[in-house]
């Protein structure tokens, strides 16, 4: 119950912040110290967004149970993604 609302809740304020991100290259206060890369801090917040809206859907849009497991997988990946995005835009760039 707890999950789905943080998905509901979640999934529309990382959409919202990485197009502020994208657009503006704006930042949220906390993450403004330790974001070097804001452009792929952005598609980070898309990316697990995405992932968010496929693992609440997952179950609604198929009615075979085998199904829903492998959207629900891939909605997993595309997670693991955006967490890996998420740490390379808290990397130093490198150095020519």
């Amino acid at each position: 119950m707890i999950s789905r609302f943080i998905e509901v809740v979640g999934s529309p304020v990382l959409f919202v912040g990485g197009v502020a991100t994208l657009g503006w290259g704006w930042l949220p206060t906390w993450e403004r110290s330790s974001i070097r890369r804001p452009a792929v801090f952005g598609w980070a917040q898309l990316t697990l967004s995405a992932a968010l809206v496929t693992y609440l859907v997952g179950d609604s849009l198929t009615s075979a149970p085998l199904r829903g497991l492998a959207v629900k997988a891939v909605a997993l990946v595309v997670l693991l993604f955006g967490s890996w995005l998420y740490t390379v835009a808290d990397r130093e760039p490198r150095r020519a």
